[in-house]
């Protein structure tokens, strides 16, 4: 089995058996319901009796109404529009308000119902058939830290799959693609050589890759056609104006202190920063100065929902309000539109299905392939994975 005939077998639709973020906790009032389509399934929230968010399917099994388009008339249970069927958080049909109290269907009817939790604001959701596994298994351990910690949010809609939008990671496409992002002008363009990160799985979820060599900030002579990339030096009064954002970054500490969620390998006896994927669908990379992931919800096969996340640790009031202000005035846009829409206007149109000649550079891409190969609910392979690195 070769690289692209792995990539094939992963679902277009995404995991099943794995817990997602869906949507902040403040979008779900207590009067009405709001829909969210998670891996081609429609999913409606509304609030429990306690007043936590919980979930349904959107269809109703009487004729197929949409429940998001439905009330919360009681406390705890949402009613379907077209004819009045009403629904508890177990997903029981408890009235039926067409029919009157003696109508014969409360007791005898179920919608399917979807585990939820909402931590740091944010609810999460099991779209899995069986027992929900534990949750800290699935989603960062910043979600379940105290207070000191802030999770920042963003989400963003990409016109790709999926899959696509989750290779879009750690091989060369960094220094190209991005070369006139904002921040990208403030660092140097880097050449990772022909092999680029290293690809290091860390137990049974995640993937690290590592640089075995620091980078070259060069400017190169490229004989094929007769020319130097960059093609000009003018970044150079950037990088010398903004020099003093490099300063301190490498010799700080790895957010988290186990390697799958902290995004660290040791090279070396050396502690080495990194990024890396994680099981479902999150990538992650540690900045320095706060943990950055991003995880990509299949909305459908043609539909990316991106969920960006920046974790940081602050203790007094002023240091969270300077984060606070740091992320909404500047951060959200420098790395999460300005940055991140450079990406998919390349990926959008990319070519998934044809087939590919890989590079050296391209290998935690392959590995992150294996990785899901072996997920959660995925079927047992028959033919033994290739190795992690293409040919050169």
């Amino acid at each position: 089995m070769n690289p692209s005939e792995m990539r094939s077998l992963i679902p277009a639709r995404g995991l099943p058996e794995y817990w997602y973020p869906a949507l902040p906790e403040r979008a779900v009032g207590r009067r009405r319901p709001v829909g969210v389509k998670i891996m081609g399934e429609e999913v409606t929230f509304f609030r429990g009796k306690r007043g936590d968010v919980v979930a349904v399917s959107d269809v109703c099994p009487h004729r197929g109404g949409s429940l998001q388009r439905g009330d919360c008339h009681y406390a705890g249970t949402i009613a379907c529009p077209y004819h009045g069927w009403v629904f508890d958080e177990q997903g029981e049909c408890v009235a039926v308000l067409s029919e009157g109290p003696e109508s014969r269907i409360p007791g005898k009817v179920r919608a399917r119902t979807y585990p939820t939790q909402t931590h740091k604001g944010l609810v999460f959701v099991w779209m899995g058939e069986g027992a929900p596994a534990p949750i800290h298994d699935d989603v960062p351990p910043e979600f379940f830290e105290d207070e000191d910690t802030l999770v920042f949010i963003a989400t963003r809609y990409w016109p790709i799959n999926w899959r696509v939008a989750l290779e879009n990671a750690l091989d060369s496409h960094v220094m190209y693609v991005h070369r006139n992002s904002l921040l990208q002008l403030l660092e140097p363009i880097l050449q990772f050589g022909a092999l680029g990160y290293r690809p290091r799985p860390i137990g049974t979820r995640a993937v690290l890759g590592y640089l075995s060599q620091p980078p070259r900030a060069t400017r190169d002579y490229y004989p094929g056609v007769d020319a130097y990339w960059p093609k000009t030096q003018w970044r150079r009064l950037w990088l010398w104006a903004f020099r003093w954002r490099m300063t301190g970054r490498v010799e700080r500490e790895p957010f988290h202190g186990d390697q799958e969620w902290g995004m660290y390998t040791v090279v070396d006896d050396r502690r080495v920063r990194c990024g890396g994927h994680h099981l479902p669908s999150t990538f992650r990379f540690d900045f320095g100065t706060f943990m950055y992931t991003r995880a990509c919800v299949p909305v459908d096969e043609r539909l990316t929902r991106v969920f960006y996340f920046q974790a940081r640790r602050k203790r007094s009031r002023l240091g969270k309000l300077g984060a606070a202000l740091h992320f909404y005035a500047f951060n959200n846009w420098a790395l999460n539109s300005n940055f991140s829409s450079q990406d998919y206007r390349v990926m959008a149109p990319q070519r998934w299905d044809t087939p590919e000649k890989l590079s050296g550079t391209d290998a935690e891409v392959i590995a992150w392939r294996k990785l899901l190969l072996t997920a959660r609910g995925m079927p047992t392979l028959r033919d033994p994975l290739p190795p992690d690195d293409p040919e050169p």
